[in-house]
């Protein structure tokens, strides 16, 4: 069998077209990489329940063996800044809600009011819940090997992990991590009060009248002697 001379020098161009498709056909520019994955700090909201029984002599006013049960479970769960305590009484005269809450209040805490919440508590009886927002950072203890090309130039495998948990762990009151402060306001009111300084009051002023000191006579001169 006999081949052609055209033949053989269209081998070489067809074989040029295949490697040049195959070149443009790659999908690293338009598949997301392995590093794009988004870190993020969980935040959870628990409620620590606790039941205030009510008085053995069926009085409204909290005894002081009851307030001292109630600031043990406060200290036993670390009750303090950005908790809020609720209280779910629904059939609980509102003198002993009352005075309940002003315990809870002259203790330093925020007092979140009543609410329905869990089990309805017996007759009689408190339930008292300490609200609470937790933190629970990502991972950052897992890196792979960068093994593929990088033709993205995509940063590294958790990259910005570490400042993320950093920040999670930081946080004062984790819930400002949903939604800030103030409706979120307070770091244009900071700005705004470097640029826009409140006015302070000025004190005594002393005012200089430069009229006639032309007219003085010059230390450095000379002077007539008797």
């Amino acid at each position: 069998m006999k081949t052609s001379i055209s033949s053989i020098m269209k081998l070489p161009l067809a074989a040029g077209l295949t490697v040049a498709l195959a070149a443009c056909q790659h999908t690293t520019i338009t598949e997301p990489a392995a590093s794009e994955t988004v870190v993020r700090n969980e935040v959870k909201m628990v409620r620590l329940p606790f039941t205030i029984k009510a008085e053995d002599d069926g009085t409204a006013t909290p005894s002081t063996y009851t307030l001292n049960g109630v600031g043990l479970f406060l200290r036993s769960v670390g009750a303090g800044y950005a908790d809020v305590i609720l209280l779910d009484a629904p059939k609980v005269e509102q003198t002993r809600i009352d005075e309940i809450s002003a315990y809870l209040r002259k203790a330093g805490l925020i007092y979140g009011g009543v609410s329905t919440l869990g089990a309805a508590p017996a007759d009689g009886e408190i339930t008292l819940y300490v609200e609470r927002h937790i933190v629970i950072p990502p991972n950052c203890g897992t890196w792979r090997a960068e093994l593929s090309g990088n033709d993205k130039n995509n940063a590294s495998d958790r990259y910005g992990c570490a400042m993320m948990a950093n920040l999670g762990m930081m946080v004062a009151n984790p819930r400002d991590l949903i939604a800030g402060q103030n409706g979120g306001n307070s770091t244009a009111a900071a700005v705004g009060a470097l640029y826009s300084p409140t006015p302070q009051p000025t004190g005594p002023t002393m005012t200089l009248s430069l009229d006639g000191i032309a007219n003085l006579p010059s230390s450095g001169g000379s002077s007539d002697r008797q």
